[in-house]
């Protein structure tokens, strides 16, 4: 049997997504505000320390999900909507990887190729509405012309990446906390 999108959301919601995405929104604000930082700021355009700022990331984003979310009960198995969102994301991650690879071993003073990792996540968000909710189209959206800011202004392009990024995180993450319970 599959699961519905309101399936997958109570899931999110049990298992306490809603706050780590909240709390990723805010790490990749400062991971990417870091960035932004040492382009603007420092003049920095070495690989290394964006490098490090992203490594640090990733750890974060795992030290979140292993404080904030409860574990999947051992007798229950990924549902076949868990496992497709997964594929997407990781999917995102490795060609993003992929892209900066390819920007350092092209030879690229700067992330040159960055926008276009705003349009990769641009794609994720839209296989999430076509195969999740329809929702998360405002999510498409958002990347979307995100990317076009980046490319447009090119030196403010991780300020534009963090603040979508949060704006998108948090926006999903506060759909995900449970509701209030209240007795009379």
């Amino acid at each position: 049997m599959e699961t519905s999108s309101a399936e997958l959301a109570e899931i999110a919601r049990k298992r306490g997504w809603g706050l780590a995405l909240i709390l990723l929104g805010w790490l990749h604000l400062a991971t990417f505000l870091g960035c932004y930082y040492l382009t603007i700021v420092c003049n920095y355009h070495d690989a290394p320390g964006y490098l490090g700022l992203w490594i640090g990331e990733v750890l974060g984003m795992a030290l979140i999900f292993r404080l904030v979310c409860k574990p999947r009960p051992a007798q229950e198995t990924p549902t076949p909507l868990e496992l497709i969102v997964r594929r997407i994301w990781i999917a995102y991650f490795v060609l993003a990887f992929n892209l900066a690879s390819l920007n350092t071993l092209r030879g690229h003073a700067m992330f040159e190729l960055f926008p276009a990792v705003a349009t990769l996540a641009s794609f994720a968000f839209l296989m999430m509405s076509l195969l999740v909710d329809s929702r998360f189209f405002a999510a498409v959206l958002v990347m979307f012309f995100s990317g076009l800011l980046m490319a447009a202004f090119f030196w403010h392009a991780f300020l534009i990446f963090a603040w979508a990024w949060w704006l998108v995180l948090n926006t999903i993450g506060w759909t995900f906390l449970p509701a209030e319970r209240t007795t009379p």
